[in-house]
């Protein structure tokens, strides 16, 4: 599988070379990387176009962003196979990532997603690997959250979620305390060049939730000061866009109406506070729709058109809108210049293969209800694998939800959930899959000896093995002085006969 994985990043980068470009986003992360050294530290994906700039060409970084893809699929396998699981099973977790159509595309963009979500894994390993994480390890993924969280703002929604993992079951101060100084060391650094909170956590301007609350903005029940009254959109609730990010970006929008910026912020508060049920209401219908296929609007099928591949990226001088670009040859922020081009075999291959080669809405939620269900399963397998399988689904969901909430429903937003929901997946059918857990004593039975004269079950950590039981056959309960073994393991050598 990861042969196969490999092999589709190869004919990506053969037939979109040397990047795929996304509207004004690429530019602007080009942008950025050409103000060297005065970028600011929170820009931390121009930070890494910068670093390969001396390549003179932006396929190095899609190389790099591909391997990334397949180190994300290698990572899932071997913690799913330090966690208990067996081959398949962690292969089978490993699919999604390597083979999806969406996430090859999206590692040919030169856009933050693969940097977004490589940094979020690396913070969860990093925890998840060991029982008992040391304060190096706890402060190292306390800086990979906050790259991630810089990256995406999403990424806040795993640093709450990997701090009460290390908090539950508590182990004592030093993990936590590391952790939480590695969160705070890159924002840290942000601050000391921008001079402003705000700026340091990427807090300027709410175009984003804006755009989201205008569209479900009730103007005429709204109590609004003049001032904000002026952002409300003309359209009438039933006929407004279907994406939110009309609101933001088209010339007939409102929001060009705007005094400052910080009236964009308070419309948005003035919705919440008073049509919070139909915000809540929209947050859910949209995320619903990463879990059930819906039809969308052409609107959103255009904008869908840009994350799978198409058979001939450049050819978009009739329909800039709705047809994937690519980079020009070297580190310029514009595209290449629109022109007309022939599909080539390798673009045509992976067309056909982006028709069918996706992660179905369906399995996704499949995924989210097995890893719930093992979770919370009462008394099944190992506890640890209970709060493991939780972390990886509210970190997946996290995603889905926050991206939905502050912005709009995106395949691009939600895509990097398919890198933490197959292994929350996993690590839930594990559990359920195991013998049950054994329950704590009762009252009166806290002291009493096992039965059976062998060590109380209830005591074994949760990261040793199981020993499998001593057979009449291979035990005589004899000490070997060779092998340290009592007697009661495999690899007890019979004495008798």
């Amino acid at each position: 599988m990861l042969a196969v994985g490999l092999a589709l990043r190869i004919t990506a980068m053969v037939a979109y070379l040397p990047a795929l470009w996304f509207q004004g986003d690429s530019g602007t992360y080009l942008k950025r990387a050409g103000e060297w050294p005065a970028m600011p530290a929170r820009w931390t994906y121009p930070w890494l176009l910068k670093a390969f700039e001396w390549t003179g060409t932006v396929a190095t970084v899609v190389a790099l962003q591909h391997l990334a893809g397949l180190a994300l699929g290698v990572a899932a396998y071997l913690l799913l196979r330090r966690l208990g699981g067996n081959a398949w099973l962690a292969t089978l977790a490993a699919a999604p990532i390597l083979l999806d159509a969406t996430q090859v595309t999206l590692e040919q963009y030169l856009l933050t997603e693969t940097l977004f979500t490589g940094a979020l894994a690396v913070a969860v390993l990093l925890l998840v690997r060991r029982e008992r994480p040391r304060a190096l390890a706890a402060a190292g993924a306390g800086v990979a959250v906050a790259v991630a969280m810089a990256t995406r703002p999403t990424g806040v929604v795993a640093v709450a979620a990997l701090l009460l993992f290390l908090l539950l079951p508590w182990r004592g101060w030093r993990a936590p305390v590391a952790y939480l100084l590695g969160v705070v060391a890159l924002f840290a650094l942000a601050f000391a060049g921008i001079g402003t909170v705000r700026g340091a956590l990427g807090l300027e301007g709410g175009k984003f939730l804006y755009g989201r609350t205008a569209q479900i903005a009730d103007c005429d029940r709204l109590d609004l000061r003049p001032g904000l009254r002026k952002l409300c959109p003309t359209q009438p609730l039933d006929q407004r866009p279907a994406r939110p990010d009309w609101f933001i970006w088209n010339r007939d929008s409102p929001i060009r109406a705007a005094e400052r910026p910080e009236d964009l912020d308070e419309f948005a508060r003035e919705v919440l506070r008073q049509q919070p049920g139909d915000y809540l209401l929209a947050v859910a219908s949209d995320t619903a729709r990463y879990f059930w296929p819906t039809r969308p609007a052409p609107s959103e099928a255009c904008l869908a058109n840009w994350w799978r591949p198409q058979p001939a990226p450049t050819d978009w001088a009739a329909d800039p809108d709705c047809v994937p670009r690519t980079a020009g040859p070297d580190y310029r922020w514009q595209p290449a210049p629109s022109r007309d081009v022939e599909a080539n075999a390798a673009s045509r291959f992976l067309h056909g293969y982006g028709r069918y080669g996706v992660t179905p809405p369906p399995a996704l939620a499949g995924m989210l209800l097995i890893a719930l269900a093992g979770a919370v399963w009462p008394r099944r397998g190992r506890p640890r694998l209970g709060r493991i399988a939780l972390l990886y689904a509210g970190i997946g969901l996290g995603i889905m939800v926050f991206s939905v909430a502050t912005s709009m429903f995106d395949h691009r937003y939600g895509l990097p959930a398919l890198a933490f929901l197959p292994i929350a997946a996993a690590v839930g059918w594990q559990r359920l899959r195991s013998a049950p857990h054994p329950a704590p004593p009762v009252d009166g039975e806290a002291n009493r000896p096992p039965t059976d004269g062998g060590p109380d079950p209830t005591t074994q950590p949760d990261d040793e093995p199981h020993r499998l039981a001593a057979d009449t056959a291979e035990s005589n309960g004899e000490h070997d002085e060779r092998t340290g073994d009592r007697g009661h393991g495999a690899t007890a050598v019979p004495q008798r006969g």
